[in-house]
């Protein structure tokens, strides 16, 4: 099994390839963590996880994440012990803006679902 500080690591660096957002603006939502060294530090995986996720969320249309989440699926659930907020705090900023989040529900990862359905459906 991969560990969190691997995984986390290739995650971030896998999200800027796919230019989501930049190395300043990842810098600036891991600042109260110090970073990604601070998130590996101190062991702060999933709080990390959710601040990039609401970062995301604000920044991308329902539908543009819609799309990230069914294209990623697989990448989304490496970790799920973690990860599994990521996709959490993705369906939450859209459902406490207003939004019907049952398509990004329906696309999440199939072992997140039950939990989503159960919270947000």
């Amino acid at each position: 099994m991969r560990s969190s500080p691997k995984v986390f690591a290739v995650f971030v660096s896998w999200l800027l390839s796919l230019r989501l957002f930049s190395e300043a603006q990842l810098c600036e939502i891991l600042e109260e963590f110090d970073g990604v060294q601070g998130v590996v530090k101190s062991n702060l995986y999933i709080s990390a996880y959710e601040e990039i996720a609401r970062y995301l969320a604000h920044a991308r249309s329902i539908e543009e994440m819609i799309l990230f989440v069914e294209l990623n699926s697989e990448m989304l659930s490496e970790l799920p012990g973690e990860q599994y907020y990521f996709v959490e705090a993705i369906v939450d900023v859209y459902s406490a803006g207003g939004l019907d989040v049952a398509k990004l529900i329906d696309v999440s990862p199939e072992r997140y679902r039950k939990y989503f359905i159960k919270r947000f459906g």
